[in-house]
């Protein structure tokens, strides 16, 4: 059994991590919060908004976490893939900007007489935009006790 898991992230746009050995990957998925060990049982599943986060990351004690939106992770023989719709990974984020677009979504929901569609479409835009947050803190955090 190995003792390290290999990671592959890919969205749309770019491949973000290819074959990076990491010690434990958490994913938010449609059923829950999941965390995938080295030995885990061959399992498929679909993704939900939220965070994304690896750990010991070539032998580091650091841990990275990203934002992502929905899209599929498969897990075979210690291979994790992750292919997400959108992601960004905490360094990306721009923390005034991810601000900005939870405080603009708030407001729309609140002040705005919104159909059912545009409710959820705004409902999701302010998910995001707290989840972007949270990631860039934990980066912020993270930077900070180094």
């Amino acid at each position: 059994m190995s003792t390290k898991l290999k990671l592959n992230i890919l969205s749309p746009e770019r491949k973000l991590v290819s074959g990076l050995l990491v010690d434990s990957v958490t994913l938010p998925t449609t059923e829950g919060q999941i965390q995938i060990l080295p030995g885990h049982a061959a399992i498929m599943g679909q993704l939900t908004t939220g965070i994304l986060r690896y750990d010991g990351a070539e032998g580091s004690k650091k841990f990275e976490a990203a934002a992502i939106s929905t899209g599929f992770f498969e897990v075979n023989d210690d291979d994790v893939t992750v292919l997400a719709e959108t992601i960004e990974l905490g360094k990306e984020i721009d923390r005034g900007r991810a601000t900005a677009a939870f405080a603009k979504a708030q407001q729309i929901l609140v002040e705005s007489e919104l159909d059912e569609h545009a409710f959820k479409k705004y409902q999701l835009k302010l998910e995001r935009a707290l989840i972007r947050q949270q990631v860039a803190a934990h980066v912020g955090d993270h930077t900070d006790r180094e």
